[in-house]
């Protein structure tokens, strides 16, 4: 019998993780990181940043208020609508004319 050829196994993906090649005792260390890194890394935040921050939060919360106010109004408009509103007025009187009022003086 014939036997059934197989493909060759795949080759590992080069993004999968894999065990780095051993490095001699002689190598060089690693070159240091840049000073920038070191900054993101450990998040201190400058003063500058601390006022922008600041500032941001004073604004968000004069917007906040400027909106509950302008709800706050805008609520209050339409109830005090609502409370005075006229009273719905008596039908018109239907308008006569001159013949109806020339009669009208004849039978008193």
């Amino acid at each position: 019998m014939s036997e059934i050829p197989t493909a060759p196994a795949p080759a590992p993906a080069p993004d999968s993780p894999t065990t780095p090649p051993p490095t001699p005792d002689n190598s060089p260390a690693p070159p240091e990181p840049p000073p920038a890194a070191k900054i993101v890394v450990e998040a201190r935040r400058t003063e500058r940043e601390l006022e922008l921050e600041a500032q941001l939060e004073r604004e968000r919360e004069a917007r906040k208020r400027v909106e509950t106010d302008a709800a706050y109004l805008s609520d209050e408009n339409h109830r005090l609508k609502r409370l005075t509103s006229p009273p719905p007025s008596p039908a018109p009187k239907k308008e006569r004319g001159v013949w109806e009022e020339f009669f009208d003086e004849e039978d008193n």
